[in-house]
């Protein structure tokens, strides 16, 4: 018996959930937003040398928003984008990114709507 099989029987609505999700991907994917983001991505990656210089300030930004301390972190933040100032200031790459923010906005506001929707207790993760 395959995994699908097992979750279909411990989760009987799965097959009608996954269908609503898919519906609700097709959907997403038609957006404007998210056409946007991906004819930016394929520009981006015409030039694999920016987008690769582009992934790593990406990536290093991301760690300084994980693991940086609240106190240091606009100084770190902005010291990377000085570093980075001669890529993030090239067109295609700011057309990325806001294309990318856009989604993730979109996105965002789906996952709202579920969080919402969906009583699931997390007052444990509330702050005494």
């Amino acid at each position: 018996m395959g995994t699908e099989e097992k979750e279909e029987e411990i989760f009987p609505e799965l097959t009608e959930i996954l269908d609503g999700t898919r519906e609700l991907t097709a959907l997403l994917k038609r957006t404007e937003s998210y056409q946007n983001y991906c004819r930016d991505l394929a520009k981006l990656k015409e030039r694999p040398d920016l987008y690769s210089q582009l992934n790593v300030f990406r990536r290093r930004n991301l760690q300084l928003q994980i693991l940086s301390d609240t106190e240091d972190y606009d100084d770190k933040t902005e010291e990377l984008q000085k570093e980075y100032k001669n890529i993030l200031m090239e067109s295609v790459v700011m057309d990325f990114l806001t294309s990318e923010q856009a989604v993730c906005k979109l996105l965002r506001k789906v996952y709202d709507v579920l969080y919402k929707e969906i009583d699931l207790d997390i007052s444990y993760m509330d702050e005494e």
